[in-house]
Formats: structure tokens, C-alpha cells, sequence
């Protein structure tokens, strides 16, 4: 009687674990606050993210360089030059000879440059870089988020390993209590040797599926710990499930992979400005300023000299190749939104695809639960039976895998679940980590 009352206590345990693991899923509609802290974390470790922002300061260095050439230019020169032979001109009925050039030629001085007007070349590359730095931005959050949800889907994993773990403890305590109770039946002559050792078998059985449960959770731990650098501290609890947003709320513009296709096609769009803006004048302000000889009368030494004045560089024939750098910008717009269509085509599919498989789970998680409840309803007359002798031990048996069936069976879809409505929220661009 005793060994009974155990049973149908483990029993109430195994059911009460089940519907508190469903229950509390079906009420909680947000992120867990451990989740959001672990993805946080990960922003702050994740190497790839690190190399991103590191590029987003170097694309930031960019514009500063392209903004550089509205500013002028100052160089110092100096230079030497030996020449031989040297230019004289000997003066008629006089030893004297003219010398035009020093044979010994120095100058050093500052030399000056300013742009003064290109009619919107410089701006274009300033608007380039400019565009760059912002595709650049948009592609480390899309990698932020990416990331995020990677450390979702591992904790989510957890969760669920977990889940099963705990079923797996509650079955093989069950399964102990019935290998008590078959010794006991055996010591009286009212079962068979082939019971005791079925028992056993199945026991082992789940003991190993428990290690191979808790090998795959030591490995998403090892997962957790590398996306975000810090090994989980606590135990995660599957109090949560994700809120749904039907298929017409998906929006593409929140969605990472547009932001970052869009911002491409930006990138391309000016690509085609600064491709047109070759075709410009240039106009310099050029000065400098120094000493060096070669001036008349006495050519060999070093006088204070100054230069001013402007100049107009007008690009006339390059060989077609400003025409194709313009062609090749312009195609290069029309691919990015190609490239754009075909991301948000891809998401709407995705977005019904998930939309699919969350009714589908929905649906199969009623069915489990109904089917959980006649299991645990099942076994409990079996166990009684069993005990009063009016049921074999295959009849027991056959109950207790039904429940382990049923109950594993409402886990992996409320796993499915909770893994579409993830995926859905990606597609929509939710952060849920804020």
C-alpha cells in the first residue's frame, strides 16, 4: 500500500512539472530578464562585433580624409641639381662669358595648394564616405542582432534539454517504484523474473537517455559561454514564451537584412553621383614662397622669390573610362535592388513558413496536453491493477511509455513553439533585448 501512495505521488509530480512548465509558457509574454542581461553581454565580448565597431571608426576616419581635400595643401620643397655642361655665351672681343644657369642649382621654399571650386566632386565623396560609415553601422547591428537571437535560440536549447532532464528524473524514479513493487510481487510468487529484468532494461534505458540529455547541455552551455563570454550561473527557467505577431504585422522595413540591403542601395546611388562628378572642372589656388638661384644678374645666388596664381584642370577624353565607371555605378544600383526585392521576398515566405509551423504547434500542444492528462489518467488505473493482479506487466508497461511519450512529446512542441515565434520576431526586427 505504502509503495502505491509513492507511485501515485511521483505520478502527481510528473504531471504537476508538465502543466507548470506549459502553464507558466502560455502566460508570459516578454524576454526574460537573465536572457536580455546574457545578450548584452555578448555585444560586449563577441570578437566579430568588436572587429565591426572597429571598422565603423575607421570608416569614420574615411570621411575626415574626404572632407581633407577641401583644405589646402602645404609642402615644404628642396631640391639640388648639378648640370653638365653648363650653358656660356662668350661676349665678342672680351674674355668675359655668359653664363645663363648656375651649374650648381638650389632651391627651397613652401609650396601651397587650395581647391577653391569643383563644382561638387568633393561633396560627392564626402557623401560616399559618408554612406559607407552609415552601411557599415547598419551591418553591425544586423550582426548585433543576429547574435542576439543566436544566444536565444542556445538559451531556448537550454531550456528545453533542461525540461527534458527533469521528465527524464521523474521517470526513473517512477520506474524505481515499480522495480520495488515488482520485487515485491516477485518475493510473493505474483510475478515473473522476465518483469524484474524488463524493468530494469527500461530503467537503464532512461538513466542513458539522461546522460545523453545532459551531454547536449553541457555543449550549449559551452555555446552560451562563447557567444557571451560568461558561463551561466544559474539554472534557466522555461517561464516564457514569445509574443506572435500575426503575418500582417511583419514589417520589412524593421527588418536588419533590408535596413542593410536599403542602405546599399544608398551606397550604390551615390556611387553613380560621384561617377557623374568626374566629368567636372577643378579649379586650384596655387602659391609658394622661398629662395633659390638662377636669377639674372648673378645667377649663383640664392634670392627670395614668391609665385601666385590659379589653375583649371577640365577633364576632355579619358578612353570611355569615366562613361564606364558611371554605367558601372548605375548597374551596380540596379542589382543592390534586386538584391533588396529579393530579401523581402525571402522574408515574406519565411514569415508564412513560421506562421505555418506556430499553428501547427499550437494545435499539437492541445492534442498533448489532452493526451498527457488520459496518460497520466491511464497509468494511475494501471499501477492499481497491476497491483491487484487483474493487469500483466506488459499492460503496466505499455502505460508508463505512454506518458513518457506524451510528456516528451508536449515538450518538443512547446520547444518548436517557442523556436518558430523567435524566428517570426527576427523577421520583424524585434529587439527584445531593450
Amino acid at each position: 500500500m505504502r509503495t502505491n501512495i509513492k507511485m501515485i505521488t511521483t505520478m502527481k509530480k510528473i504531471f504537476l512539472i508538465i502543466l507548470t512548465i506549459s502553464t507558466v509558457k502560455a502566460s508570459a509574454q516578454q524576454a526574460p530578464e537573465d536572457l536580455r542581461s546574457m545578450v548584452k553581454h555578448s555585444f560586449d565580448h563577441f570578437s566579430e562585433i568588436k572587429a565591426m565597431e572597429t571598422q565603423q571608426r575607421i570608416a569614420a576616419d574615411r570621411t575626415v580624409m574626404a572632407k581633407a581635400n577641401r583644405l589646402p595643401e602645404v609642402n615644404g620643397v628642396a631640391s639640388y641639381t648639378h648640370l653638365y655642361p653648363v650653358p656660356k655665351i662668350a661676349l665678342p672681343g672680351s674674355d668675359f662669358a655668359f653664363q645663363p644657369v648656375p651649374a650648381e642649382n638650389v632651391n627651397a621654399g613652401v609650396e601651397a595648394r587650395q581647391l577653391l571650386l569643383d563644382f561638387g566632386k568633393s561633396g560627392s565623396q564626402i557623401k560616399q564616405s559618408r554612406a559607407q560609415a552609415s552601411l557599415l553601422g547598419t551591418q553591425t547591428a544586423e550582426a548585433r542582432e543576429k547574435l542576439a537571437y543566436q544566444v536565444a535560440d542556445v538559451y531556448l536549447a537550454i531550456a528545453f534539454l533542461q525540461d527534458n532532464i527533469n521528465v527524464q528524473d521523474a521517470n526513473i524514479k517512477l520506474l524505481e517504484e515499480t522495480e520495488k513493487m515488482v520485487e515485491n510481487k516477485l518475493k510473493h510468487g505474483d510475478a515473473i523474473d522476465l518483469d524484474l529484468l524488463n524493468t530494469r532494461v527500461k530503467l537503464e534505458t532512461y538513466r542513458n537517455r539522461k546522460v545523453d540529455f545532459q551531454n547536449s547541455l553541457q555543449k550549449q552551455l559551452a555555446n552560451l559561454e562563447y557567444l557571451t563570454g560568461e558561463p551561466l550561473k544559474d539554472t534557466i527557467r522555461s517561464n516564457f514564451s514569445w509574443p506572435v505577431p500575426s503575418l500582417q504585422d511583419v514589417s520589412f522595413e524593421g527588418n536588419s537584412a533590408v535596413k542593410t540591403a536599403v542602405e546599399k542601395e544608398r551606397v550604390a546611388e551615390v556611387g553613380v553621383e560621384l561617377a557623374k562628378s568626374q566629368y567636372k572642372p577643378s579649379l586650384f589656388a596655387e602659391a609658394g614662397t622661398g629662395y633659390k638661384n638662377g636669377f639674372l644678374p648673378d645667377v649663383t645666388t640664392p634670392k627670395f622669390n614668391y609665385n601666385a596664381g590659379v589653375s583649371l584642370s577640365v577633364p576632355i577624353f579619358h578612353g570611355k573610362k569615366l562613361r564606364t565607371q558611371e554605367h558601372i555605378a548605375a548597374t551596380e544600383v540596379e542589382v543592390a535592388k534586386w538584391n533588396t526585392q529579393g530579401i523581402k521576398d525571402n522574408i515574406k515566405k519565411e514569415a508564412a513558413q513560421q506562421q505555418s509551423d506556430i499553428a501547427a504547434s499550437r494545435e499539437r500542444l492541445q492534442t498533448a496536453e489532452t493526451l498527457l492528462q488520459q496518460a497520466n489518467r491511464a497509468l494511475m488505473l494501471a499501477q492499481s491493477r497491476y497491483k491487484n493482479g487483474v493487469i500483466t506487466y506488459l499492460d503496466l508497461q505499455n502505460a508508463q511509455t505512454s506518458l513518457l511519450e506524451a510528456e516528451i512529446s508536449k515538450i518538443q512542441y512547446q520547444y518548436q513553439l517557442s523556436v518558430s515565434s523567435l524566428a517570426l520576431l527576427q523577421l520583424n526586427g524585434n529587439e527584445f533585448w531593450k
